[in-house]
């Protein structure tokens, strides 16, 4: 089967295929998936783990075997659910990670012994959504009771009382313009001339908002995965807003992820039954589902490979016998559900320094070799 992509013609292929490079699973705590992954300058990588709730753990992998580092006074269990990379090299991790007396931690890790570093503000929620580096030394904390800043040492926090929609900040995004976007579930906020700022009476911009990304022109784009209001983007002067009238194959958005070919894909994984993948190539958008392309209904991670392959996968669907999708020089691929690869729920994609793939699912951890190739 062909279908038009654009200008181009691309094939399905559906039948089952092959994995002829090696695939490695790394065996992690039973009941854990990885969440989040950072690589530190000596190219070893760090995942952290959570059961999606409270539990979970951080470690690195050596060779193929997972090294749990955490679990003691100095770095505790925890979920770890969201990590960024720092300026120096470092890597900081966050999640629902506390200590004895409930006090919010972050988790440090430098070329000497990972340490935690205690948020000094009493959080309801402790919880850590998502982290930003500002101004570049600026460490920016989503929390689930308002934002917390780092700036050289001194903290500060903000929350519904310094203007921001809600005290649960679902992400934080700074654009080249040095203005600091603030999404929650009820509205947008920007900082700006030391000030936050609500977005002002009229314009065309969605209420809830739980992913912000910048794209290579510099525009805001941001979307909700919980409601069906369209996808919103900021061009630096004016909010205009993309629904399913304008080719969108849903009103949600799960992520988004700009191709090296500058292709803009935006996921949805509204329910179990919702959802597909939007591309907008600058002009107009294409939309892809289950019934033409995709293995499963959910798009909820997006990535490129070594090879300019691009990834899509999902964690949830009715469909256990497909596994994920990628896009391949204009054909689309369905990866079945298989002993050697069994990615059947795909929670995160990652690529490291060494070019290796790697795949996060509700049944393992694994890593693609970078020569991986699709018979």
């Amino acid at each position: 089967m062909r279908y038009k992509f654009g200008t181009v013609i691309i094939a399905l292929m559906v039948w089952p295929v092959v994995i002829l490079s090696q695939v490695k699973r790394i065996d992690i705590p039973k009941n854990l998936y990885a969440f989040t992954f950072q690589e530190d300058p000596t190219g070893k990588v760090w995942i952290g783990l959570s059961d999606g709730n409270i539990t979970g753990a951080l470690g690195y992998v050596n060779d193929s075997s997972f090294v749990q580092v955490s679990g003691s006074d100095d770095l505790p269990n925890g979920s770890y659910h969201s990590s960024i990379k720092l300026a120096d090299g470092s890597l900081m991790f966050g999640g629902n990670l506390v200590d004895q007396h409930r006090n919010s931690l972050l988790a440090w890790v430098t070329s000497e012994k990972p340490d935690t570093i205690r948020i000094p503000y009493r959080l309801t929620n402790p919880f850590i959504n998502s982290f930003a580096l500002v101004n570049r030394h600026e460490l920016w904390i989503g929390t689930g009771s308002g934002l917390v800043v780092n700036n050289r040492g001194k903290w500060s926090h903000f929350s519904v009382a310094n203007g921001l929609p809600d005290n649960f900040i679902t992400s934080i995004y700074q654009d080249f313009r040095g203005t600091v976007w603030i999404g929650s579930e009820v509205g947008i906020a920007f900082y700006q001339d030391n000030q936050i700022h609500r977005i002002p009476p009229g314009a065309r911009i969605i209420s809830s908002v739980t992913q912000i990304f910048g794209d290579n022109r510099g525009y805001v784009w941001c979307g909700s995965r919980f409601t069906s209001e369209g996808i919103s983007v900021y061009n630096g002067g004016l909010w205009e807003t993309f629904s399913g009238r304008h080719g969108l194959v849903d009103n949600s958005s799960s992520i988004f992820f700009q191709a090296p070919d500058g292709l803009l894909w935006v996921g949805s994984c509204y329910n179990r039954s919702r959802g597909g993948v939007s591309v907008f190539n600058g002009h107009k958008w294409e939309s892809f589902t289950s019934e033409d392309v995709l293995a499963k209904p959910c798009v909820d991670a997006i990535a490129a490979d070594s090879q300019g392959r691009i990834w899509l996968g999902g964690s949830l669907t009715p469909r256990r016998e497909k596994g994920i999708t990628i896009y391949e020089d204009g054909t689309w691929i369905q990866l079945t559900n298989s002993n050697e690869l069994p990615a059947e729920r795909v929670l995160k994609f990652f690529l490291d320094s060494k070019n290796r793939f790697w795949i996060s699912s509700f049944e393992g951890l694994f890593v693609i070799d970078p020569e991986f190739k699709i018979n």
